[in-house]
Formats: structure tokens, C-alpha cells, sequence
């Protein structure tokens, strides 16, 4: 009897450590889990808003793109021409800019230190996400706010 004492001691301390090593693995996953993982890019803040200035009969605002972030990263315009320029004074990386629900409203890769623009008729009134199109899973993106006239 002995030895059948033996064996389902060792048959219970087995059985007891699939389960204790399961909970383990969860906690460790649990954990990993809660802590912020993402890249010091995606951590920074959305910062700034403008609305546009009429020059010539054309809204414009200046958008300035540094640190995978445009800044403002909310321009408000209403219906009509929209200027936008965009100052690449960043760190080296090109940028560009698009609204992506209008695709034709862009601006091509603007290497450090360059600066472009486009124009273009702002859409109805709404609120329109605008990005980096290489540096959107960066968080490079704002919101171009169209008021009513």
C-alpha cells in the first residue's frame, strides 16, 4: 500500500502544477498587458488648434510637422479655397499631408527644413481626420474642423 500512497502523491503534486503554472502565465500576460508598450511617437500629445486667417480671399492656416505630430493638430475652416502650408521642421523625416476622405486634398513628401502647400474647396461641414500618410501607426493624424458659412 505504501507505493499507492507514493504514486498519488506524485500524481496529485502533478496535477496541481499544470494549474499553478496556467495561473502563472496569465498573470505574466495580465501584466504585460497593462503596461504601455508603445512608442515614445505614438505617447506624445495632440497639441494646438487654429482656425484659418482669409488672405486674398482664401482661408489658410500653417501646419508645422515635427516629432511624428503636426502641430496644431485641429485647424477649423469653413466652406470655400483652404490654403494649407505645411513646414516640415522636424527631425529629419519626411511628412506629407492628406485628408483621406478626400484624397485629391494633399500635399506630397516634404523633406526636413522644405515647406509646400496646396489648396483646395473645403468639404461640408463635419470633421475630417488629416494625416501623415507614412507616419499614421506613428499617430501622426489632426482634425480639420469644416464650421457652416
Amino acid at each position: 500500500m505504501p507505493a499507492a500512497r507514493s504514486l498519488s502523491a506524485r500524481t496529485l503534486r502533478a496535477g496541481s502544477a499544470a494549474p499553478l503554472a496556467a495561473a502563472l502565465v496569465l498573470l505574466a500576460v495580465g501584466i504585460a498587458g497593462c503596461s504601455n508598450t508603445q512608442p515614445a511617437a505614438n505617447k506624445a500629445p495632440h497639441t494646438g488648434s487654429a482656425t484659418a486667417s482669409t488672405v486674398n480671399g482664401v482661408q489658410q492656416v500653417t501646419l508645422h510637422a515635427s516629432d511624428f505630430r503636426f502641430t496644431p493638430s485641429t485647424i477649423t475652416v469653413h466652406p470655400g479655397k483652404v490654403r494649407v502650408i505645411l513646414i516640415n521642421d522636424g527631425g529629419g523625416a519626411p511628412h506629407d499631408f492628406q485628408v483621406p476622405k478626400f484624397p485629391s486634398d494633399w500635399i506630397p513628401l516634404t523633406d526636413n527644413g522644405a515647406t509646400k502647400q496646396t489648396t483646395f474647396t473645403a468639404p461640408a461641414p463635419g470633421r475630417y481626420q488629416f494625416v501623415c500618410t507614412i507616419h499614421t501607426k506613428q499617430g501622426m493624424t489632426g482634425t480639420l474642423v469644416v464650421l457652416p458659412s
